[in-house]
């Protein structure tokens, strides 16, 4: 399966997100995520990841991921508010605008597996929201 990506506006992204570089690792991840590159998100992730969405679905391992993300849409705007970083642990919140022009607003918790630049991402817990 491969991904079929969305064009996708990015209006505001946090400055100073070159502090941390894992903060450009969240940024990277949640632009491939909310544009719908399937492929780009599941190669960020372990192949036992574990993603909960808090009162939808919770989803274990890379195939369950991405049969999750192929069924929904792209976004076509993307507003990331805050990107905070704490070691492995990190998260991010902003609001996502679609075709159809609905919108939802985001905040995902991430846990990384380790503290390299290249760690995958082992844990997600997001809390999404229709608006």
């Amino acid at each position: 399966m491969t991904s079929d990506s969305t064009t996708l506006t990015v209006v505001d992204i946090p400055e100073h997100c070159g502090n941390a570089p894992r903060k450009l690792v969240i940024r990277d991840f949640f632009v491939a995520f909310y544009s719908h590159a399937v492929d780009d998100v599941v190669g960020m992730l372990k192949d036992d990841v574990r993603w909960e969405v808090v009162g939808s679905k919770v989803l274990s391992g890379t195939a369950e991921v991405r049969e999750w993300l192929l069924a929904a849409p792209g976004a076509v705007e993307l507003k990331l508010h805050t990107v905070i970083t704490h070691g492995t642990d990190c998260g991010a919140d902003g609001t996502a605008i679609y075709a159809d022009s609905s919108s939802t607003g985001f905040n995902h918790i991430i846990l990384f597996a380790g503290h390299a630049k290249t760690a995958k991402i082992k844990e997600i817990r997001s809390y999404i929201i229709e608006q």
